[in-house]
């Protein structure tokens, strides 16, 4: 793998420290750098992901076209205070939605996350995380359309 843009999660690491006083959710210039970094910063568009723990401290990595993991870069994964406030992830050709993969893997860290967010071009989908009065889990979901700084 070719890195094109040498301090790529720095540049994700700026923008969350100018968007995390926001509702974290919400944050769409912080979404937006991901994006560009997943599109722009290696020899090819490749899957980002960033997870936020509790402490709101980010892990960062890089993937494949179509994959990506912790896998080869996990000398940052210590220090990780449960439960994951979100797992952000990018799907380079385009379109956010959650893959089969995708929810296998929610469906293993789900009593231990807040949000996960699939970010694609000009979109993203939420899924949110509750547990009901009863004990059940619960989950929503949004889609979201963003063009420059603004939301549908």
């Amino acid at each position: 793998m070719k890195v094109k843009i040498e301090d790529w999660k720095e540049k994700i690491e700026e923008a969350w420290k100018k968007q995390n006083s926001r509702v974290i959710a919400q944050n769409v210039y912080f979404h937006e750098v991901i994006w560009e970094m997943s599109q722009t910063a290696f020899d090819i568009p490749r899957e980002v992901q960033v997870v936020i723990d509790a402490n709101a401290k980010l892990f960062i990595s890089v993937g494949s076209p179509g994959f990506v993991s912790f896998e080869g870069q996990e000398e940052q994964l210590p220090g990780m205070k449960m439960p994951i406030i979100q797992w952000i992830h990018t799907h380079p050709f385009g379109d956010a939605y959650f893959s089969g993969r995708d929810l296998l893997t929610i469906s293993m860290w789900e009593r231990h996350l807040m949000q996960a967010i699939v970010l694609g071009k000009d979109e993203k989908m939420t899924m949110f995380f509750r547990v009901g009065k009863n004990g059940q889990h619960l989950q929503e979901y949004t889609q979201y359309t963003w063009i420059g700084d603004e939301e549908e």
